[in-house]
């Protein structure tokens, strides 16, 4: 090693002791509260750059996609584009357009409309729309990672808020995650066949239908994931300097979509080590990994914040003893061919199991046969499905079967469709050389189909569960389009009228924040209501006494009500005794 680079790498190591040094001062030095505060306004910031650095980083990069598709012949690119046009249409048209966790997807959209307009992350409790101009008088930052948030605040500031563009975003992500797993598999694989095998089951994996036409995190999380693992492969394919900073910009970036989301560096990294092993003992390596570090500054310091927060349970969030029961039910998912397709674990365990048979022209003259086991690649992708995959079984709330956890699986399903098409390749390949088969790609893509075929009635369903708050939803949103533009309406979920673009409050201040109650009372001649809403309906004593505390503190008239089997939603116009 000469002078020069061992300046250069000590160089790195005295910007790697600064860096972490920067961190651990700043997490110290403040109260959680306090950060919490610093990051409402730094979080959007540094996605903000992050953000602007990707597409940078994509223009750039767009010379190499094109060298790839130059490969490609018409009809491996007319079918490529089919699978992402049905896979679209699948979610767009066959999957109800709802809400599917309440209320959290409003906060995710409400933090989005708060980046939009205020440029500052956080959900929130007391806010205005007027004359076109939304203003937030109580943001409280949200414990969940301010990626999705941020990429709603895009299409807010294009296209104005509207829980329409959040459905949007997602149905776009979907499609974009099938071309994703197509390349991933040609890529990692060498085999086009491998790529449109893994593109098809990909698009046909009935949750992810279904959750790509919510507005959850997981569907971007999970595109986002399966980006870094491909800007990752194509570095790794051809160490050029610009696909490293395609790779350095995307991986900080889908650490922030959800908690976990920091486990892709593992497969990321151990692509690297087995694939390129020679680029670690390069400088320009370790500064484009300072560089990661950097942008991912404003997440990690959002981690240590809400390390505390109790993610809904006062018990331990992560324990070995959710594991066995957690490893029953989310195991038994992938066979029951309930809500997942067997015949896609069939052709998992294929991937994992066989090898893919080759011909080539050993010798002039002479037939011969390879078999590559692609050991490397699928070790990648196996680590990356047993860490999304594996991560929830020592989670409290990791069971498919806990309420609408079974979200949870959409980020490994990237992996395993990648792994099932390559299963699904060896068996076209072993069939085709045994027997001679030339129809066996077709007959496998109307295996697939005619599989996926049961789930239909499933996918469309919308589901029993979370129905009380769903009817909820549906009613406020006429509850809104009554409701006067200058009045305020009090209720469980002011980021659900936020939305709506009414002024709205917590209803709590009724209670315990009189005098600010008149002064809004003044200030909103429009007057002010009250929204008796899901929370007042639930089997929780001290919610229902609540509601039921704040009708009888005010003199009240009930103006519209809405029933839903046993559960009853109204809207009362309160009067506000000015002393």
């Amino acid at each position: 090693m000469n002078t020069i680079k061992k300046e250069r790498f000590v160089f790195c190591a005295i910007m790697f002791i600064m860096l972490l040094s920067c961190y651990i001062s700043i997490c110290y030095s403040y109260d959680n509260w306090e950060l919490k505060e610093y990051l409402k306004t730094y979080s959007p910031l540094f996605l903000e750059v992050n953000f602007l650095l990707i597409l940078l980083a994509v223009i750039i990069n767009f010379t190499v996609l094109k060298d790839i598709f130059i490969n490609f012949s018409i009809r491996h690119r007319i079918l490529i584009s089919l699978l992402i046009i049905i896979g679209s249409l699948l979610t767009m048209v066959v999957a109800p357009r709802i809400h599917k966790i309440y209320y959290d997807e409003d906060i995710y959209l409400n933090v989005g409309q708060n980046i939009a307009h205020l440029k500052k992350a956080g959900m929130c409790n007391g806010g205005h729309n007027l004359y076109g101009e939304y203003n937030c008088n109580r943001l409280e930052y949200n414990k969940e990672p301010n990626a999705w948030p941020y990429l709603v605040s895009i299409v807010f500031r294009l296209f104005d808020v509207s829980h329409t563009w959040g459905f949007i975003l997602n149905n776009i992500a979907w499609a974009l995650s099938i071309f994703i797993v197509f390349m991933i598999g040609y890529l990692l694989f060498n085999s086009r066949k491998t790529g449109l095998f893994s593109a098809m089951i990909f698009a046909f994996i009935p949750e992810g239908i279904i959750w790509s036409n919510t507005t959850s995190a997981e569907t971007s999380a999970a595109f986002f994931a399966g980006f870094s693992i491909l800007s990752i492969i194509l570095y790794v394919k051809e160490p050029e300097l610009k696909r490293l900073f395609l790779a350095s910009v995307v991986l900080p970036f889908s650490f922030q979509f959800r908690p976990e989301s920091l486990l892709i560096v593992l497969p990321a990294a151990t692509a690297v080590v087995l694939m390129c092993p020679g680029e670690f003992k390069k400088e320009r390596t370790y500064f484009f990994l300072l560089f990661v570090l950097f942008l991912a500054m404003a997440h990690c310091i959002h981690l240590f914040a809400v390390k505390n927060e109790g993610w809904g349970t006062s018990d331990s969030k992560f324990a070995l003893k959710y594991f066995y029961d957690n490893f029953c039910v989310n195991f038994l998912f992938y066979i029951k061919n309930k809500r997942f397709p067997v015949l896609f674990s069939i052709f998992f365990l294929s991937g994992i199991c066989f090898a893919m048979p080759k011909r080539k022209q050993s010798n002039p003259g002479k037939k011969g046969q390879i078999i590559n086991f692609f050991v490397k690649e699928k070790m990648i992708i196996l680590l990356w499905f047993s860490c999304f995959w594996g991560i929830f079984l020592f989670f409290y709330a990791g069971s498919y079967n806990y309420g609408a956890d079974v979200r949870f699986s959409l980020v490994s399903y990237m992996p395993f469709a990648i792994m099932s098409g390559y299963g699904a390749s060896c068996l076209s390949e072993w069939i085709l050389k045994r027997y001679d088969f030339k129809s066996v790609d077709l007959c496998l893509c109307l295996l697939i189909c005619f599989c996926f075929v049961s789930f239909l009635p499933y996918i469309r369903a919308e589901k029993q569960e979370a129905w009380g708050a769903r009817a909820d939803h549906k009613y406020a949103e006429v509850m809104a389009a009554n409701i006067p533009s200058h009045s305020i309406i009090l209720t469980h979920n002011p980021t659900m009228f936020l939305l709506f673009k009414k002024n709205a409050v917590q209803g709590s201040i009724a209670l315990h924040e009189k005098e600010y109650l008149k002064e809004l009372a003044r200030q909103y001649i429009g007057g002010v209501y009250f929204h008796f809403n899901f929370w007042c309906n639930v089997d929780d004593p001290s919610q229902q006494s609540f509601c039921k505390t704040i009708l009888s503190t005010y003199k009240n008239t009930q103006l519209m009500t809405f029933r839903e089997q046993n559960y009853k939603y109204a809207l009362y116009k309160l009067e506000i005794k000015q002393e």
